[in-house]
Order: structure tokens, then C-alpha cells, then sequence
């Protein structure tokens, strides 16, 4: 069985897909992924590290952000660090059916296993709907028959429309860190409260990021990839994987 949450929040989240907050940085280059699929829907990238594989880290986009332009930067920052990305594609177009996005969530998981076996641990993130998708994953990780997620990191994450009902249980040692923006006007806490309540009772950590002159935590501010992005939204999974990494 499925458990469907309130449609209007997809209707809120249309506006935080495919646009990207302001940046101060200069185009990125990548390569393009080791493997495509021309086929968007339940299939992912792969972006493989060129250096000695240390962790994989599954990347959830949000909504409508099919296309992995806005998260290059990222993805090539973890890239030299030794982590290789799998990007799922759980969505093909704003018309996607809530039922069709938790089942191509799962598809696209397991396709980018399938074409990228991971050799070290392995850590779910997701950005918006994708954090919601992220944590899915990390509760439903044996019923889908692919590798557990060793943490899961998301930033501003959103309940996805239709989950898993029960929702899946994410084990204990597994942690959970949500990011809340004190000025996400678009999801505020709602979702990593909804979120954490489903996963209860384990112990899922909330931070709050409060805005600075330098940074204003709106729903868009994860997206930017200047030196202040990067404390607030890098570091902490560098950290992740560090911790999970080290001999």
C-alpha cells in the first residue's frame, strides 16, 4: 500500500526546480556521466570519481530538476574527492504522477547500482522532493534490493505525495541529518518534521540554518555554490564522508 500526503505541496515546489539561486561562481566542468540512458525516466547518471573510489553518494534531485546542471558543481567537488555520484531520475516532466515518481525513485536507484556498484559506503542525499526520496530510500533499502545507505544528508527536504505505507524503518546506527532554511518560504520545517515523524522513533538531527549577511537561507540558497554554499551545504557531507571513510 501507498500513503498519499497533500497534492498543493507539489504545486508549492514548482517553483524551486530548474532555476538556480544567484552564484558567484564560474561555470563548472565535468565530464559528462559514464553512463546515460536516453530514456529520462527510472534510469540515473552516473558520475564516477577518477581518483580511488572512497564512497558512492546517491544525489536526489528536486523538483523538475531532471537535468543535472545545477548540482555540477557539487557533483565535481565530490568527484575529486574520491566519491562517486548516482543521480536518479525519479521524474520526467511536472506532469509525473505522484505513484510514478516513488515507483521511478526506486527503478532509478537500482539502475544506478546496477551500472555503478559501489565499493565503499554508501551515503542518500537529496535537495527539496529529492530529500524526501533520499530518506525514502533509507528506510526502503531492503525492500528495494539495493545497497543501505550508511547516513543520509538532505537539505530543505519535502514529503514526497505518495510514500511507502508503512513508510520503512531507517536502522538506528543509520544517521539522519535535515537541513531547514529560517527562511524556506517554499517547504520550511514542515518536511523534515513530517519527515522525522516517520522515520520515529529514530533519532533524526533537525538543524536550523539561520541566515547571515552573507547567506539568506531561502529555499533557493542550496543551489548557490560560493564559498558560503559551501560551508553551509558541502561541509557538512565532506564531513559525513570523512567520518565514514577514515581507517
Amino acid at each position: 500500500m501507498r500513503r498519499l500526503f497533500p497534492l498543493f505541496a507539489l504545486v508549492l515546489l514548482a517553483g524551486c526546480g530548474g532555476v538556480s539561486s544567484s552564484s558567484t561562481s564560474s561555470p563548472a566542468t565535468i565530464t559528462e556521466p559514464a553512463t546515460t540512458n536516453s530514456n529520462p525516466v527510472a534510469t540515473a547518471d552516473v558520475f564516477p570519481t577518477k581518483a580511488t573510489e572512497r564512497a558512492t553518494v546517491v544525489l536526489y534531485h528536486g523538483w523538475t530538476d531532471i537535468e543535472p546542471d545545477d548540482y555540477v558543481p557539487w557533483i565535481e567537488h565530490l568527484n575529486s574527492e574520491g566519491v562517486t555520484v548516482i543521480f536518479p531520475r525519479y521524474q520526467q516532466s511536472v506532469l509525473s504522477s505522484p505513484d510514478q515518481m516513488l515507483t521511478d525513485a526506486e527503478t532509478a536507484t537500482r539502475d544506478g547500482f546496477d551500472k555503478a556498484p559501489p565499493s565503499g559506503p554508501v551515503i542518500a542525499v537529496g535537495y527539496s522532493l529529492g530529500g524526501g526520496y533520499a530518506v525514502v530510500y533509507g528506510a526502503n533499502a531492503s525492500a528495494w534490493k539495493v545497497p543501505a545507505p550508511a547516513s543520509v544528508y538532505v537539505i530543505f527536504p519535502a514529503m514526497p505525495p505518495v510514500v511507502p505505507e508503512p513508510f520503512g524503518t531507517v536502522p538506528a546506527k543509520t544517521p539522519v541529518m535535515m537541513l531547514v532554511g529560517d527562511r524556506d518560504a517554499v517547504v520550511g520545517g514542515s518536511g523534515a518534521a513530517s519527515l522525522a515523524a516517520a522515520i520515529a522513533p529514530h533519532p533524526a538531527t533537525i538543524r536550523t540554518l539561520s541566515s547571515t549577511s552573507a547567506m539568506a537561507f531561502d529555499h533557493l540558497s542550496a543551489k548557490r555554490t560560493d564559498s558560503a554554499a559551501q560551508r553551509a551545504f558541502w561541509m557538512p557531507l565532506d564531513g559525513i564522508i570523512d567520518r565514514l571513510t577514515q581507517p
